[in-house]
């Protein structure tokens, strides 16, 4: 499998990460999704958050990948509807 790979200095490196997760929404804590609500909310056995199980770094790799699919999958639907013709409308009238 062939890889797609580019250069950020490590000087940006955080940069982008952070703006990365910012622009697309992550977050550090997200829903548990064990938590019981006919239980009291305790942080050890019950807690209403947990801590993200996929990092920043992991988050924006995924985020990239995302983009990268959206955008070849829109220019291949694009390049199919341009290659179709366009039919003529049907003859259809009013009888009276």
């Amino acid at each position: 499998m062939a890889q797609f790979c580019v250069n950020i200095e490590d000087s940006d490196v955080d940069r982008v990460i952070v703006a990365m997760c910012a622009n697309y929404g992550y977050e550090v804590m997200i829903n548990n999704p064990n938590f019981d609500p006919s239980l009291p909310a305790d942080p050890l056995t019950n807690p209403e958050k947990m801590v993200n199980p996929e990092n920043s770094l992991q988050f924006a790799n995924r985020k990239v990948r995302g983009f990268l699919t959206e955008n070849t999958v829109a220019y291949e639907i694009k390049q199919a509807k341009a290659a179709l013709s366009i039919p003529s409308g049907p003859d259809i009238s009013d009888p009276q």
